[in-house]
């Protein structure tokens, strides 16, 4: 019984990022209602068989019960995902919605917003799946839970899925997906070191205030989306702007510039009190060969920038803001230190670590989201028979900021998810946001 109990045989010891992955999941119940949830969507040229469709991804869902688990504590009170007993296969909901005709892109868009600030059915649902039919588009979008996949992961699940589609349905595919993991106790003396060195970069942070739109929580909002997608034409010129401003293959500094510029105008508009912008950069800490062993879980970490209002009008000085900063906490490597470090927090229960997070920076955790996730994970075109068009993403931001823009790339083209919490922005505001990120980049 206590082998047993001591095996890693159907248990996946999280790492920090993941219990930090849980803390912002239940910042976000007791705000909005959802969980950290996040959505990928595959816009369609046609609409896939409904039957086909269901009978193929319950096949395929069966091979991983992994979804259908749940976080549970070892004596030695590190938090691990516990498998269903028998690796029981995954009941995995799908929703079918038919927009009548008059319905167009709105619509469509208005049905996988509805689905992503809908909150999972219980503790061991953490995947939902759902088929939109329009008049002149349809899409397949697949809500999930931040605690399971992150952005990179949940593109490369759906990856699996054609892969298993194309390949006969063969089992053998997901073999070497990684399902278990270790306890990461030791050794702890890099972990405390890595501590102190996260612990003095977020005092540094919080020395300043930090500029924030206020949040609006009555009635427990949900959230909305624009997205700004670009065509292939439009992404190359962005491109080549990007190398001729920031560098090559600086694409995301060049990026960020632009969204620090674009909401720097709204909060100057608002009037907010000046002080510092404080905004964490996601960055994927796989090598591209990894992301199919880990598959599920977080891989993440962050940057953490500082950027003073002043220095936002002036492109190229900002741009040379973010890529100083960026270059010291590669080559101090902090998001390293930030992965090292989080494991120490998986001792806290989620409620106590929740009331940690509020003191750095007095309950605030950014003054907006950003992030950029370069090449697409999704490599098929194809989904049964339909061509994909395009891929995009709508997450729900942490609250606070409650606000976030979200880059992603498919096939040539690049897509901006504007992505926030419903009240902090007027539409007269989304659209003024649209707009200048059109024009801007």
């Amino acid at each position: 019984m206590l082998l047993n109990y001591l095996s890693v045989r159907n248990k996946y010891y999280l790492n920090g990022f993941d219990w930090v992955m849980g803390v912002i999941d239940l910042i976000m119940r007791k705000t909005t209602c959802a969980g950290n949830a996040s959505q990928v969507v595959f816009m369609l040229d046609t609409p896939p068989d409904e039957t086909a469709f269901r009978a193929a991804l319950q096949r395929f869902l069966a091979l991983f019960p992994v979804i259908g688990g749940s976080v549970s504590r070892h004596y030695t009170l590190t938090p691990y995902w516990k498998m269903p007993k028998g690796n029981a296969a995954p009941t995995v909901p799908l929703t079918v919605t038919r927009l009548d005709d008059a319905a167009g892109p709105d619509g469509l868009l208005a049905a996988v917003t509805y689905s992503v600030n809908t909150p999972f059915g219980n503790a061991h649902e953490h995947l939902v799946f759902h088929l939109v039919y329009g008049r002149n588009e349809q899409c397949l979008a697949m809500t999930f839970d931040h605690r399971l996949f992150d952005a990179r992961g949940a593109e490369s699940f759906m990856n699996l899925f054609q892969e298993f589609l194309a390949g006969g349905e063969d089992s053998r595919i997901a073999e070497n997906v990684r399902l278990t993991q270790g306890f990461d106790l030791r050794p702890w003396k890099p972990k405390f070191l890595a501590g102190q060195a996260v612990n003095r970069k977020m005092i540094a942070l919080s020395r300043e205030t930090m500029r924030s739109l206020p949040i609006n929580l009555g009635g427990k909002p949900g959230f909305r989306y624009r997205i700004v997608s670009f065509s292939r034409e439009e992404a190359e010129g962005i491109y080549t702007r990007a190398y001729a401003e920031a560098g090559y293959l600086m694409i995301m500094p060049y990026l960020f510039a632009r969204v620090f510029q674009t909401l720097h105008g709204v909060f100057e508009r608002r009037g907010v009190p000046h002080g510092a912008y404080v905004v964490p950069v996601s960055t994927d800490l796989r090598q591209a060969k990894d992301i199919r062993e880990e598959l599920f879980f977080n891989q993440n970490s962050m940057f953490f920038f500082q950027v003073q209002p002043g220095d936002v009008p002036d492109l190229k000085r900002l741009i040379g803001v973010i890529k100083e900063q960026m270059y010291e906490q590669v080559q101090s490597k902090f998001p390293h230190n930030l992965m090292a470090a989080s494991s120490l927090t998986r001792i806290v229960p989620l409620p106590v670590l929740r009331r940690i997070f509020n003191l750095p920076l007095q309950g605030k955790i950014a003054s907006f989201c950003f992030s950029h996730v370069s090449k697409c994970s999704y490599t098929s075109h194809d989904l049964m028979g339909c061509r994909i068009v395009n891929v995009f993403h709508t997450p729900r931001m942490p609250v606070p900021p409650g606000i976030g823009i979200f880059f992603n790339s498919f096939d040539g083209r690049l897509n901006a998810t504007i992505s926030w919490l419903d009240g902090t922005f007027t539409d007269a505001e989304v659209a003024a946001i649209e707009s200048e990120l059109r024009c801007g980049l």
